[in-house]
């Protein structure tokens, strides 16, 4: 077994797993050879195919708009009701979701230290290795501390992740970078929308998917033939798209498409009441209505840039988001879970 420095980590390579590992973990290890139940750890189904996770993909076309905090909030809410979530955090130019969480400094794997040459990895060893925010295990991506690791890392992280998990919540960012994903495609979308007129442009771009970009008023994703408010430019549906996701047996996490699970809109945290967009308007240029609209939260933003993580949801948060909580769960879950206060 030969050892190499990356990131600061120490990391081997085994040629009897055939994988790559962090030193004193097993993360990235081959686990073919599990005698236990085969192949569930490794993100495979007992026949030896690949595991599809069971995510739920959170996009937001605009920056700043507060996404990841949106994506830890519903965690939170699902696991009070004793839902088993985890975090990943695939904004990859963005990222920092530990930074928002307030557990940057909490050991743990972070999305760039994720190896695994063979596209499989133990879920058990990545369960352990993560860092945990509320009793929630979290993957976030810290892009200033090196390049991402390959689109095969990322897609055996989710597979085993989704062992583990009864759902993985997905901060997508813009959807950028994401193309090769192979496991995000197909997954339901939660799209947040910044409810300015610019804000409902952006989000358009992420409702129109390549396939309607010809004859359906968009131009290199954004508003181009379309009129404001009119309900005649709504954007069409495509055939053989499943409610909240893309077309079945899709190979590319194309996340620009028709039909996302839920549409949820935030305000904008400054500016006059005249520059915002009413639901009714935003439902007819969208095509589909806000479930709720989130107003900022002075003691919430003040909680994240002090450095404290969100600490606190907000009651009239927890109220707004029961709805999109109830979709989920009658949608992805196997229904409404237990309370735990």
């Amino acid at each position: 077994m030969r050892q190499k420095r990356i990131e600061g980590q120490a990391w081997s390579w085994s040629s009897e797993t055939g994988g790559a590992m962090m030193a004193g973990s097993k993360v990235g290890m081959d686990e073919s050879s599990n005698r236990n139940t085969p192949g569930t750890s490794s993100g495979l189904d007992v026949g030896g195919r690949s595991r599809k996770p069971g995510g739920l993909v959170f996009l937001c076309a605009s920056g700043g708009a507060g996404l990841t905090t949106l994506v830890a909030m519903v965690s939170k809410m699902l696991t009070r009701r004793s839902h088993v979530c985890v975090l990943a955090d695939m904004d990859l130019a963005g990222g920092g979701m530990d930074v928002l969480l307030g557990i940057e400094g909490a050991p743990g794997l972070r999305l760039g230290q994720i190896r695994a040459p063979l596209g499989r990895m133990d879920s058990q060893a990545l369960q352990e290795e993560l860092p945990v925010w509320d009793g929630i295990p979290v993957l976030s991506n810290d892009p200033w501390n090196g390049r991402p690791p390959g689109w095969w890392d990322m897609d055996a992280a989710l597979r085993a992740m989704s062992c583990f998990a009864d759902l993985i919540l997905i901060d997508a960012g813009r959807g950028t970078d994401l193309e090769n994903l192979r496991s995000l495609a197909g997954l339901p979308r939660v799209l947040l929308v910044d409810m300015t007129v610019l804000g409902l442009a952006r989000a358009r771009s992420l409702l129109v998917g390549p396939e309607s970009f010809q004859g359906a008023g968009v131009n290199g994703g954004g508003v181009s033939s379309v009129t404001y408010g009119d309900p005649s430019a709504r954007v069409p549906r495509q055939e053989g798209v499943a409610r909240g996701g893309l077309k079945p047996g899709s190979d590319r996490a194309n996340l620009a498409g028709p039909d996302p699970l839920a549409v949820i809109g935030i305000l904008p945290r400054a500016g006059r009441s005249s520059s915002v967009v009413d639901q009714e308007e935003a439902a007819d240029f969208l095509g589909f209505p806000p479930l709720c609209v989130l107003k900022p939260s002075a003691s919430l933003a003040g909680s994240i840039l002090s450095g404290l993580g969100l600490e606190k949801i907000p009651r009239s948060y927890l109220k707004a988001l029961d709805s999109l909580i109830g979709v989920i769960e009658d949608s992805l879950l196997t229904g409404p879970g237990e309370v735990e206060y």
